[in-house]
């Protein structure tokens, strides 16, 4: 068997060596460019939303509640695969170095996370929280100090028998995580806070270190947490380029049967009910569409300006526009729908029947945040440019873009 620092090395590099490939489709998608606008437009404003903030705004609460979750979160990337469980279990006394080596991986990526959300978040931090928390610094410190803990005790659960005792010991972090956040960004005195660090470590050496005397490793649990979140990588590159190691989980989603039946519409053919089942219940494509509504009508509801919504609007509708393009290529793996004697132009009728639908749906829905925050002129202007969008999206560029893809 290989030194476990080599194995681990050569896994590393395995993984980074496609991932590159992916994050240039990526790059050269355009993506990044709508994310770089979006950063410009949310830097300039920035300023300007932190200005018309209440006095009660609940800026604490936020603080402490976004890093409590951050430090909770503790996935490690293991990089092992099914066929390890009987090649490598066998030599789990000899892989210390290769495990320790994916702790101190992913413990510096969960700091960086940290990192990034800190110094976004740091014009607020500076003008609500500053004067008593102390300086950005010493309390980006304190967080990284609480996350080593964190992901040193949550390698320890995983060795626990199942889910819930796995839930019921990430609850527990919660709230000492709670605690220490909330704390942290009230400037509280050092005795409380090295009472909570006593406490902390109390837990891990005298509970924790014994959790891993007495279990071993879970490898299919260790196992199924690096598949998703190698997955959630490939749902993201998907929307870019082909990406033929995607497993999709299909969830029923019963009580989602009448959207399938929206967007089939008086006209059901065999694939604009195949696309319209695959964007209810695979690959995420609903979660992610969700998502980039959600967004979108949260910054069109803070930013108040009327050249800035239709540009914001566009931008999102576009994004939307490019996650539906996949829908092509969702059935290209399976033998069977290729037996089915329809020609190419009724999967393209398809595509375009259920992506005019959904980005139809995003731009009343993004029309009924914008009555709430904009005058209706404005609104019905938007809902106009969004509709000419959604026809123009579907009918035509969302066909030249999978042709690029293939």
């Amino acid at each position: 068997m290989k030194d476990g620092m080599s194995l681990w090395r050569e896994r590393v590099g395995n993984y980074w060596n496609e991932a590159m490939r992916y994050l240039r489709l990526i790059a050269n998608s355009g993506f990044l460019f709508t994310i770089y606008i979006l950063i410009l437009i949310g830097s300039s404003y920035y300023s300007q939303l932190l200005e018309r903030l209440p006095e009660n705004f609940p800026t604490l609460w936020i603080f402490t509640i976004i890093f409590a979750l951050m430090l909770t979160r503790n996935k490690v990337r293991t990089f092992l695969k099914h066929p390890d469980i009987v090649f490598l279990l066998p030599y789990e006394s000899q892989l210390n170095r290769y495990f320790k080596a994916s702790i101190i991986y992913s413990f510096v990526w969960h700091v960086f996370y940290l990192f990034v959300v800190m110094v976004v978040l740091a014009p607020l931090f500076q003008l609500r929280l500053a004067d008593e928390a102390g300086s950005f610094f010493y309390v980006i410190l304190l967080l990284i100090i609480v996350k080593a803990w964190n992901m040193r005790v949550s390698w320890a659960e995983q060795r626990l028998q199942s889910e819930s005792e796995r839930i019921s010991h990430t609850i527990l972090r919660l709230f000492i995580n709670l605690a220490f956040a909330y704390l942290v960004f009230t400037g509280a005195e050092l005795l409380y806070l090295g009472g909570l660090f006593v406490l902390m470590l109390v837990l891990l050496f005298f509970y924790y270190v014994g959790l891993e005397k007495k279990l071993v490793l879970k490898w299919e649990h260790l196992i199924d947490v690096d598949e998703r979140m190698v997955m959630t990588f490939y749902r993201i590159a998907n929307a870019f380029a082909d990406v033929p190691q995607l497993r999709g989980k299909v969830r029923e989603r019963k009580y989602l049967r009448f959207a399938v039946d929206f967007l089939v519409g008086r006209k059901k053919t065999v694939y604009t009910y195949l696309f319209a089942r695959s964007f209810i219940r695979a690959n995420d494509y609903l979660g992610i569409y969700v998502r980039l509504v959600v967004i979108a009508a949260m910054f069109l509801y803070g930013f108040q300006i009327n050249w800035l919504q239709a540009v914001l609007l566009l931008l999102f509708m576009h994004m939307v526009m490019m996650q539906l393009s996949t829908l092509w290529f969702h059935y290209d793996t399976n033998m069977w729908v290729d037996l089915y004697p329809i020609n190419e132009d009724d999967k393209k009728e398809a595509l375009t029947q259920v992506s005019f639908r959904l980005m139809l749906l995003m731009t009343f829905i993004l029309f009924l945040v914008l009555l709430v925050s904009s005058p209706l002129q404005v609104s019905l202007l938007l809902l106009l440019i969004g509709s000419v969008f959604s026809y123009m999206a579907s009918h035509h560029i969302i066909h030249r873009r999978k042709r690029r893809k293939a």
